[in-house]
């Protein structure tokens, strides 16, 4: 009887701290999805406006930036045996998330030798802490990079996730307060880590299926924002998180949205992320081995296939990647995106190549070259591959919502290592440039698809 009593606190315990399994959907559609849709009157997109990608001249600013990430010694100088140190900054659920993903990037043969990936994130640290710069947070940080053999000085890169524990304020007031924090610890990377000029972004996992008040939702859908308003800030030229040394002082690393890790719940994103109840701890917050390991998949997509993330960390010639480059031109729901699900190695037969946020139900062609070009054809769209070498145009329509994907098996054959194409999705759209004998013309950004190990 004794033995019983002392079993019912534990009971009662677990009970009280076991994740709402219930709350599967908040009812909130992912900014990633909502495109030109509001939430409580905002616009969504990753940057704003509806798009999913930065705006023309700001990606040329992260191109730019992106070129001074290369080897360098212990002293921050260009050096041919050097370090690029990706590091992560944030709180306990980045920590998790993020090194469960350095396992995976440590073991991966295509990851360039020069990339050394050092964990900073730490328990309890949450974004009211760490934006102080004197926080003992930023001296363990650099503790952990002495660890690793690293320097602050080779520092180029960063992913930062962050929060505010024990939220309150309502909408959009606390979502303003986490930008401003963000903001302020971007202004600390730069003053502790002068090389660091990338900084790329994410906002929360689902927090449904939370039994705490530690970052619950709408909160954690809400923290998107936080971070599509910091970039917004940046892109409108704020002084106080310059990235470009010809606009004056540089405060702040390059910003962009990371991997956007929210979606809601039980509903599959248009990519088919979930977050099930599976994938949280007890408390409904913290991921359990399984929502790390979905996260982990993310960061590895996003480092090897991001326009501004694969270039450096992919190994240089042999490695398979995918990247983006030129501007697309807008139709009725924005520029339409060129996706792939992966990168082009050899023998991955389920590589894709996409387009969203197309005209739905449209005619598009997905056109294909062995070189890139630029192309005036209509208003401000460009063909961006040189229609000289004569490779097929792939014609087909969108489906209702605007989508199509289009099969490219990689044959498992060394031959075909360093291979390149170019793509580009153009797309009928009654919104778009005026094009005789078309309603109009939209066009995606220009693919570059580099096949490799």
């Amino acid at each position: 009887m004794r033995a019983l009593r002392g079993l019912v606190p534990f009971v009662l315990l677990s009970v009280l701290s076991a994740q709402n399994c219930a709350n599967t959907s908040i009812g909130a559609v992912p900014l990633s999805d909502l495109g030109t849709g509001t939430y409580q009157g905002f616009v969504g997109g990753l940057y704003g406006a509806g798009a999913n990608v930065p705006p023309a001249a700001h990606f040329a600013s992260g191109a730019s930036r992106m070129a001074a990430v290369q080897p360098r010694d212990a002293a921050g100088n260009p050096a041919p045996g050097g370090r690029i140190v990706l590091l992560s900054i944030g709180m306990s659920n980045t920590t998790q998330e993020f090194s469960t993903w350095v396992a995976t990037a440590n073991a991966d043969p295509n990851r360039n030798p020069a990339v050394t990936v050092v964990d900073g994130a730490q328990g309890g640290q949450d974004a009211v802490t760490i934006s102080n710069p004197l926080a003992n947070f930023w001296t363990v940080v650099d503790q952990r990079l002495a660890a690793a053999g690293a320097t602050p000085a080779q520092v180029q890169v960063v992913w930062l996730k962050e929060a505010i524990a024990g939220v309150n304020g309502g909408f959009p007031g606390a979502a303003q307060q986490l930008q401003g924090l963000l903001g302020q610890i971007a202004r600390i990377l730069k003053q502790r880590y002068p090389n660091c000029v990338l900084c790329f972004c994410s906002s929360r996992t689902y927090a449904g299926y939370a039994t705490t008040g530690l970052n619950p939702e709408p909160y954690a859908f809400e923290s998107g924002f936080a971070v599509q308003w910091l970039l917004q800030q940046q892109i409108a030229g704020d002084p106080n998180l310059n990235c470009d040394p010809a606009s004056g002082p540089v405060l702040s690393p390059w910003l962009g949205f990371g991997p956007y890790l929210w979606t809601n719940g039980t509903t599959p994103r248009s990519d088919g992320l979930t977050w099930l109840c599976a994938d949280v701890q007890p408390d409904g917050t913290h991921p359990s081995l399984a929502g790390r390991a979905k996260v982990a998949n993310l960061l590895q997509q996003f480092f090897t296939t991001n326009s501004l993330a694969a270039p450096w960390y992919v190994m240089p010639g042999a490695s398979a990647s995918f990247s983006l480059y030129g501007a697309g031109c807008a139709g009725v729901a924005g520029v339409p995106i060129l996706r792939s699900n992966g990168v082009p190695s050899l023998g991955n037969g389920n590589f894709r190549i996409g387009v969203e946020d197309a005209a739905p139900q449209a005619l598009v062609a997905l056109w294909w070259s062995s070189a890139s070009a630029s192309i005036p054809i209509a208003g401000s769209c460009n063909l961006l591959v040189d229609p000289a070498p004569g490779l097929p145009v792939w014609p087909s329509f969108t489906s209702p919502n605007g989508t199509r994907i289009e099969p490219l098996p990689i044959p498992n054959q060394p031959v075909l290592i360093g291979a390149e194409l170019f793509c580009q999705w153009l797309v009928e759209d009654a919104a778009g440039a005026p094009l005789p004998g078309f309603l109009g013309l939209a066009t995606t950004r220009g693919g570059r698809v580099h096949i490799g190990l």
